[in-house]
């Protein structure tokens, strides 16, 4: 609805009302047709109708539009009278201050503040009605900290007031301490859950460490154990080569004849010197086959028996370094044959 035009004060412009309800222009829209309307009017009259009120044209809500601007300049313009003429309130002001002088206007009706009063007064008598309402509150003049109406006062007891919020307080906060006992269990019981599956977890992995463990201590034990062979077969072949070096390094000094002829002597030497230097590569390829395989101690013990008999008895002669010779030579062919059996073995 549109304001009243008896409210005005001088000449309005027939453009400025409204073609439903004939008032002032509030809030106004206008139609394709140029007709303007009060946003209130026009939307109730196309509730039930599709066309303008004035010409009877097509018209829907979306078509409408703003007023001009002139229009609106025109409008706002316009002196109107305040509501409250009827309670006394003589202002006059523009139509766009309209607003802002009712909400300051001393004749306007407005609810008393305190809860619960359904009196209305005038906005210059409000403190007057507040000193006296009855249902104004204040705190309790004993010190309880009540917050008291004033038909309530001569019925308040501090004691019982106190008395109900204490348990209000110690029921609310037992249902606190519940809710959070229910999720501190709750989450007790998630935590132990995780905790018994890392345990289990834990125990498999420690399982599996000491097969491992164990699988590695089998793996040195046998290293160990090979280790101490093959450091008892180097023994062995260091004591086999140090007898065979004893034994060559007799072999040439016991085979030599007493003092004789100098052309002799020199081939003799040769011979000597011959037979020393094919014994010493017999040597070296023994030893090279002990490194790997001791030496029997059999072959040993003939290597050792044959310097002891030569060591005994007189003075050799030719027959006896021709015997001793053969000797040698039944040595050296025992040592490559066992040589030929630790290749073989």
């Amino acid at each position: 609805m549109g304001f009243d035009l008896e409210r005005f004060v001088g000449y309005v412009n027939e453009g400025l009302l409204c073609c439903v309800c004939r008032d002032v222009l509030e809030r106004p829209l206008q139609a394709p047709c140029e007709h303007a309307f009060c946003s209130a009017c026009i939307s109730g009259w196309l509730v039930h109708h599709s066309s303008c009120p004035e010409d009877r044209l097509p018209l829907d809500s979306g078509s409408l539009k703003p007023l001009y601007r002139y229009m609106r300049n025109d409008l706002n313009r316009l002196q109107i009278r305040c509501v409250n003429v009827a309670q006394g309130c003589e202002a006059v002001c523009s139509l766009e201050n309209l607003h802002a002088h009712q909400d300051e206007c001393q004749f306007a009706f407005i609810s008393c503040s305190n809860t619960g009063c359904p009196v209305q007064v005038e906005r210059r008598g409000l403190e007057a009605h507040l000193s006296e309402c009855s249902f104004r509150s204040r705190s309790c003049p004993n010190g309880c900290g009540h917050t008291l109406l004033s038909t309530d006062q001569l019925q308040h007891n501090c004691v019982a007031e106190l008395r109900t919020e204490v348990e209000m307080l110690r029921a609310e906060m037992l249902c606190k301490v519940e809710e959070v006992r229910r999720e501190m269990e709750s989450r007790l019981d998630s935590q132990r859950r995780h905790m018994v599956q890392k345990e289990s977890q834990l125990k498999n992995e420690v399982e599996e460490l000491k097969g491992q463990l164990s699988r590695v201590m089998c793996d040195v034990r046998a290293l160990l154990g090979a280790e101490r062979l093959r450091r008892q077969e180097l023994a062995e072949a260091e004591l086999e080569k140090r007898e065979l070096l004893e034994l060559l390094r007799d072999l040439p000094q016991k085979t030599q004849p007493p003092a004789a002829e100098g052309g002799a002597r020199d081939q003799r030497e040769k011979r000597s010197e011959n037979a020393q230097s094919s014994e010493w590569a017999l040597l070296t390829e023994s030893s090279r086959h002990q490194r790997d395989s001791p030496v029997h101690s059999s072959s040993l013990s003939l290597h050792s028996a044959a310097p002891n008999l030569n060591a005994s008895g007189p003075p050799p002669s030719p027959q006896l370094t021709a015997h001793r010779g053969s000797t040698r030579s039944l040595t050296l062919d025992c040592i490559k044959k066992k040589n030929r059996e630790v290749t073989v073995i």
